[in-house]
């Protein structure tokens, strides 16, 4: 991937209000950036994850895989069990995210490395995983699917023939969907083997994937289900349905309220791949989620709002999936324009915050030189972004505080949601 133009002066708190202004309600930069500048911001996300957290997985060769943490877990028993098969999962749609912008700009041998790249991490999984991609938890396996789906369809488009080893993928994998869709309740997938919680995290992704693999009844089936037992009009999407096993061995069903970013978007996400979904749907969801999903922040004496980034672990993960699917209403011209626009705005607002609250630095600074400083940046830099959009990173990311892989992929995410939009 090339090594595109980046600042190299550290950002710090007082730099973020000197140089923005307000539109619309909306936060931008004093001056309109160009596409190349978000595809360079972008850049900067891509090759920060990669040099950071993208290694051999126990140094085989052809393999990749996402540390969770920086710094590292240590221990070998933490490693295998702390890797989080669903984090490697989104780790692989930004890789195919920033292999779709290389090509779109002609950097051919720019995306054909990040194909590389992409193979090589599926095999990380698969060899982590134990040998299969198959796991206990639907959900999961549903992620890499549209990764892969997405793997697959950029292959095509830059080397004229599918990726082999996302196609694998999805022979190992879509009969494993199929099975977590059942009568049960009514209709929905389950969540994991223990059939136990039928959710939105399963049943969402799982509907995408049927309906890109042209199986749109069954995919429509899924979005019914969800849409008559899980949707709210004051919270929006609620998480699932659980059934509880009772003393006489029957199982009660206990709805679960929580309503979570990630679940606003991929019911977004589900109904816009479905012919014939109710759009006026889609849109009452997407007024719904610019106003309970966003927060408000102010620069100067203006105030704005952007997507609610705040997280850890899994949650780290959240307002990056949900901004993939809200960039890909704002692109599909059924939806309505004005919605289209504050969609928009809202995405590449939270891209400007995230930007501008970043922490860069050399990972290669001398640290034990006599007077060294710290800030100093002398050859490739990278950076680090803060879990909370709102907040600086100097705020979030004290010095020796754990970085997360979830917070820096979505990040990423949001940032190249941000330059598809611009």
């Amino acid at each position: 991937m090339s090594n595109e133009t980046h600042p190299t002066t550290p950002n710090t708190p007082s730099d973020r209000s000197r140089t923005v202004t307000a539109s619309r309600g909306l936060f931008f930069s004093a001056k309109q950036k160009d596409k190349a500048e978000y595809a360079q911001r972008a850049e900067r996300a891509s090759y920060s994850v990669n040099r950071l957290f993208v290694h051999r997985l126990m140094h085989v060769p052809g393999t990749l895989i996402g540390e969770p943490t920086l710094p590292p877990v240590q221990g070998f028993r933490k490693k295998v069990t702390d890797w989080n098969y669903w984090w490697q999962a989104h780790l692989l749609d930004a890789f195919v995210d920033a292999g779709q912008r290389a090509a779109g700009a002609g950097r051919e041998s720019d995306a054909k490395w990040v194909i590389d790249q992409c193979h090589r991490l599926l095999r990380g999984i698969r060899v982590h995983n134990f040998g299969t991609y198959v796991n206990a938890y639907y959900d999961d396996m549903a992620w890499l699917v549209l990764a892969a789906q997405r793997l697959n369809a950029l292959s095509h488009q830059v080397n004229g023939a599918g990726s082999a080893p996302a196609q694998e993928v999805g022979r190992i994998l879509y009969p494993q969907l199929r099975k977590a869709v059942t009568e049960d309740l009514g209709g929905g997938a389950f969540w994991s083997k223990a059939e136990d919680f039928k959710n939105l995290p399963a049943s969402g992704p799982i509907a995408i994937a049927l309906a890109r693999a042209g199986e749109y009844d069954a995919a429509g089936r899924l979005v019914d289900w969800f849409r008559s037992n899980l949707w709210s009009p004051e919270k929006g999407y609620l998480d699932g349905i659980k059934l509880v096993l009772q003393r006489d061995g029957s199982r009660e069903h206990a709805l679960q309220e929580a309503a979570f970013p990630y679940n606003q978007g991929v019911a977004i996400g589900a109904h816009l791949e479905i012919p014939g979904s109710d759009l006026r749907h889609v849109e009452d969801v997407i007024r719904l989620v610019l106003e309970r999903f966003t927060v408000p922040h102010m620069e100067g004496d203006t105030e704005f709002r952007v997507l609610d980034t705040r997280g850890s672990g899994d949650g780290g993960l959240f307002a990056g999936i949900l901004a993939r699917y809200l960039a890909n209403a704002a692109q599909d011209a059924r939806v309505d324009p004005k919605l289209r626009s504050a969609v928009r705005e809202a995405v590449i607002a939270t891209g400007e915050l995230l930007w501008a609250g970043r922490r860069e630095y050399d990972p290669d600074l001398p640290l034990n030189e006599p007077g060294i400083d710290v800030n100093e940046i002398r050859g490739e830099s990278v950076v680090l972004f803060s879990p909370d959009a709102t907040r600086h990173s100097a705020e979030t990311l004290g010095t020796g505080a754990k970085v997360e892989l979830s917070s820096q992929i979505q990040a990423w995410t949001i940032l190249e949601a941000a330059h598809r939009l611009t």
